[in-house]
């Protein structure tokens, strides 16, 4: 049996090293261009529950907010505080942030600029893994603007339907001479055939206040999609 776990280990790690057969990057990203247009004009509204949590190990200070957050076609985003507990210093400095950051990032003219698309990053085809949903491709993002919202990293993206279900990196410009490194993973799912967020992790560290870290979890109550 041990040999038997000891070989399959093997092949997953060989195989998470090598492109899947028959693809090649132009075609991954056409694909990936084609599902982000679909879903852009398939999804009509959705209504999420969020919970942010937020804690600074070095003050022991934390705090949680809950949000519902309504999103409706083609750019309208509403966030609607129901609940905070904790610290208040956290939710101005982290929280109030996020939220004025998702306005001005929706928008439809601002949002061409932070898309994951060839206009604004440079991809690189890493090879494949598995993802939670399956097989998926796994590439690297270099931005070709390095400004407060874009990120160097990787994506993953869905060998079946070419949706990314994963984002994992590093602002590409710090936010503050105070940050010393900062580090987001977002993760996405399946729902009506439309991949929604599902989760945010990110941590970072400051030159003052030590590391921090923050979790946004998605609940959604509602998702209407273009039959």
């Amino acid at each position: 049996m041990k040999r038997t776990l000891q070989l399959c280990f093997l092949v997953v790690s060989i195989f998470s090293t090598l492109p899947l057969a028959g693809q090649d990057l132009p075609e991954i990203l056409t694909r990936m261009l084609d599902r982000n247009d679909w879903q852009d004009k398939s999804l009509l509204e959705y209504r999420a529950n969020r919970k942010f949590y937020a804690v600074n190990s070095r003050f022991k200070t934390d705090s949680t907010m809950y949000v519902q957050t309504v999103f409706q076609r083609p750019d309208r985003l509403e966030s609607t505080v129901t609940l905070h507990e904790g610290s208040h210093l956290i939710r101005s400095r982290v929280f109030d942030k996020i939220l004025e950051a998702e306005t001005e990032t929706w928008a439809k003219k601002n949002k061409q600029h932070v898309d994951i698309i060839p206009e604004n990053y440079i991809f690189l085809l890493l090879g494949s893994e598995l993802c939670d949903s399956g097989p998926c491709y796994r590439l690297k993002i270099s931005p070709r603007r390095r400004d407060k919202y874009s990120l160097d990293g990787e994506i993953w993206v869905d060998h079946e339907d070419y949706s990314i279900v994963r984002i994992h990196g590093f602002p590409a410009k710090h936010p503050s001479i105070w940050t010393q490194r900062t580090e987001i993973d977002r993760r996405y799912k399946k729902i009506d055939g439309i991949w929604l967020p599902a989760r945010v992790d990110s941590s970072s560290d400051m030159r003052i206040g030590g590391r921090s870290t923050l979790s946004i979890e998605y609940n959604y109550e509602s998702v209407r999609t273009q039959q």
